[in-house]
């Protein structure tokens, strides 16, 4: 009888060390332990079932209708296609799409006016003139109506669910607020036959702030803005390029039969409000003798070297000075200038690339430019009067170049840094001085009521850690009833044995 007793005081020793909630606790880890390995069992299944599992899909279009419209109009903005669009004086139908979308992406042939699309009580607006625009809904939705009071040629209209895009879609930030680099273009192609691997490098590559002017326009001239645009974002720029204030022409053969064409004026006050509102660290453009004899590009290469002897100068030109401040260019190039003259190296590897050379980026990019490619002489490379390496710094605020290098001697935008403005030492203030607050003295009936607080606060303390034991304390607890076991079946095993002594 007293054996029992020893090894039942034993058992209820180790009972008092285990708090009541081990037992569930150790449950509940185990099961939340398995039914973890059950999800990623499961998930490893299906990912091993599905090679896309975690990689974001594509968005695809979505598929809608047009009421507003007849069928054939219709399908000029639901086919895809550039060569197929609308021309009318507004705009009034409803797009209803086969299931939710959030995104809209419209594509027109010119700069538009103000347009909105209204859904419900919600308006969104569009009046940047930009003819890739991506427009955005707060909310998904499954219908809204196009509306514009003043019309314009529209191409295509496509409907998304969520935000990431095919490459087709371009979401292009507006024009720098400072560039590095301006790039001045008379036309749609000449950026990547006349200046090579300029574009890919230094947008791409290198992330700096390109942007990019076209001295004329070809929106009469279709598809070319579209392939702009889309060669522009297969190089790597963002930001919206700017559109000159002159139509493009056919082959013009001297700065005397440019000067026929298009006005020379117009063309410099705008150039000048350009240089102003962009101040770019490095103006490049074209040869002074429009490389194979372009009158277009000797206005460009002209123009160019008149407005950068103007943009400091408040005096020229005074409204833009006046909305843009004035701007001293620190470098300006252009093709085949002999002097200060550098040749650059564009069979450099680009990693953004895919490891291809910037000529052979460049060529991509013109490649793009449909258009243009049926003329077999037009390519990417290093012939007589398309040398795309060859420059030469014209006017510069920061001495000669050490290498080929357009952004030599000049901290891109992107690294420079602000000093904050030291703000004036101002005396320390002084806190007034006060009387210092006596306590009551503390009753012996107070004193009783801390000690009860503390003596609760303290075994409230205790029975939460109490409930709360680590793996290492389990383990203790373990041992110690491992121990206290042994120790039972010992002095169980000596009482057994007097007895059979005495017997």
């Amino acid at each position: 009888m007293k054996t029992k007793k020893a090894i039942l005081s034993c058992f209820m020793s180790l009972s008092l060390l285990l708090p009541a909630n081990i037992c569930s606790d150790v449950y509940a880890v185990g099961e939340n332990d398995i039914a973890a390995r059950e999800a990623a069992g499961n998930e490893t299944q299906e990912e091993a079932q599905d090679g896309t599992q975690g990689e974001a899909q594509t968005a695809q279009p979505i598929g809608y209708t047009v009421e507003g419209l007849d069928d054939y109009s219709a399908s000029c903005i639901t086919d895809g296609e550039y060569s197929t669009s609308l021309n009318e004086e507004q705009y009034d139908f409803t797009v209803i799409g086969e299931k939710n979308f959030k995104y809209v992406y419209v594509v027109w042939n010119a700069p538009p006016d103000e347009y909105a699309l209204e859904h419900g009580t919600s308006t969104v607006k569009a009046n940047d003139g930009v003819i890739h625009k991506l427009i955005e809904f707060d909310f998904p939705v499954k219908s809204f109506n196009f509306k514009s009071e003043t019309g314009g040629v529209l191409t295509d209209i496509y409907l998304f669910d969520n935000d990431n895009f095919p490459e087709n879609v371009q979401t292009w930030d507006p024009p720098c607020e400072q560039a590095d680099i301006v790039i001045l273009s008379t036309h749609a192609d000449d950026e990547y036959l006349m200046f090579g691997g300029t574009i890919p490098y230094y947008a791409k590559e290198l992330g700096l702030k390109v942007q990019i002017l076209y001295t004329t326009t070809h929106f009469h001239q279709q598809p070319r803005p579209h392939e702009l645009l889309d060669a522009l974002w297969h190089a790597g720029v963002r930001n919206y390029p700017v559109f000159g204030v002159v139509a493009d022409t056919w082959l013009i053969t001297s700065i005397e039969e440019a000067q026929q064409h298009f006005d020379f004026d117009t063309v410099r006050e705008w150039l000048v409000e350009q240089i102003r509102r962009f101040k770019p660290s490095v103006l490049v453009t074209h040869d002074i003798n429009g490389e194979y004899g372009h009158g277009a590009h000797m206005m460009s290469a002209q123009l160019t070297m008149d407005a950068v002897e103007l943009t400091a100068d408040p005096s020229q030109f005074p409204e833009s000075a006046q909305k843009y401040g004035v701007w001293d260019v620190p470098k300006t190039y252009l093709h085949f200038w002999e002097e200060n003259a550098i040749e650059f190296d564009w069979e450099i590897p680009l990693q953004s690339f895919g490891g291809i050379t910037a000529k052979e980026a460049a060529q991509e990019c013109f490649e793009i430019h449909k258009s243009q490619t049926i003329y077999p002489e037009l390519y990417v490379g290093y012939q007589k009067y398309y040398d795309c390496r060859q420059f030469g710094l014209y006017r510069t605020l920061v001495g000669v170049d050490d290498k080929a290098d357009f952004m030599d001697h000049i901290m891109p935008l992107a690294e420079q840094t602000t000093v904050p403005e030291t703000e004036p030492e101002t005396e320390p203030e002084t806190e007034p001085e006060t009387e210092p607050v006596t306590e009551a003295p503390e009753t012996s009936e107070d004193a009783a009521d801390t000690v009860s607080e503390e003596t609760a606060a303290s075994t409230a303390a205790d029975t939460e850690n109490a409930g709360s034991v680590s793996p290492i304390g389990i383990i203790f607890i373990a041992v110690g009833a491992i121990i206290l076991v042994g120790v039972a079946i010992m002095v169980y095993g000596k009482l057994n044995s007097g007895k059979n002594k005495k017997k």
